[in-house]
């Protein structure tokens, strides 16, 4: 259906995006709740001319921009490294190594040990 562009049982045409902005907003409205989609699922909204799910009451699928208390948060974090994880200041050193690698290694060797004495 999405590569023809035909519903296999009516054999009706369905309208398939084809653009990356029509695609991307179409998936921003199936993830509606997630803030980073909320400027696609309003532009979308608004091209199709469904103000009305642009609100405050039970229906509505977004807040209008002026009722967003995190935009001022998420518009100001995109230009920053805030909540990279990498962009830490500690200094690159070395890792810890992990004690569970230590303890397996040597129960394997000590395990092969004791089957080499066992077949003398």
């Amino acid at each position: 259906m999405f590569y023809t562009g035909i519903d296999p049982l009516t054999m009706q045409p369905v309208y398939v995006p084809k653009s990356k902005t029509e695609k991307a907003m179409q998936r921003a409205l199936l993830q509606y709740r997630a803030p980073r989609n909320y400027d696609l699922v309003h532009t979308a909204l608004v091209q199709a001319g469904r103000e009305d799910l642009i609100g405050i009451g039970q229906r509505c699928l977004i807040k209008p921009k002026e009722l967003r208390p995190y935009a001022n948060r998420i518009a100001g974090s995109k230009n920053k490294n805030s909540n990279n994880r990498n962009s830490s200041n500690k200094p690159a050193g070395k890792r810890k190594e992990d004690s569970r690698d230590k303890s397996n290694s040597q129960q394997a060797n000590k395990s092969s040990n004791t089957r080499k004495k066992k077949r003398k």
